[in-house]
């Protein structure tokens, strides 16, 4: 799972970006978890994240917090 207090936002943004693109999804999920605790409004991160949750209604959550 992805913990780092050290971290900021970019920095784990690229880490999910990268998990995902090696499809490691729990990996990245989590990373885009830890960007959306503290920017809950990362467009970025919600394109992201649609792309880690297994089903439609999950995917269009995420499209929904986009366009919000």
């Amino acid at each position: 799972m992805f913990k780092n207090d050290t971290t900021n936002v970019e920095e784990a943004l690229n880490f999910a970006i990268n998990a995902i693109d090696h499809d490691d999804m729990e990996r990245g999920s989590a990373a885009l978890e830890w960007v959306l605790q503290r920017e809950p409004e990362n467009q970025i991160a919600w394109l992201w994240m649609a792309c880690t949750v297994p089903d439609e209604n999950a995917k269009r959550g995420c499209y929904i917090q986009i366009r919000s």
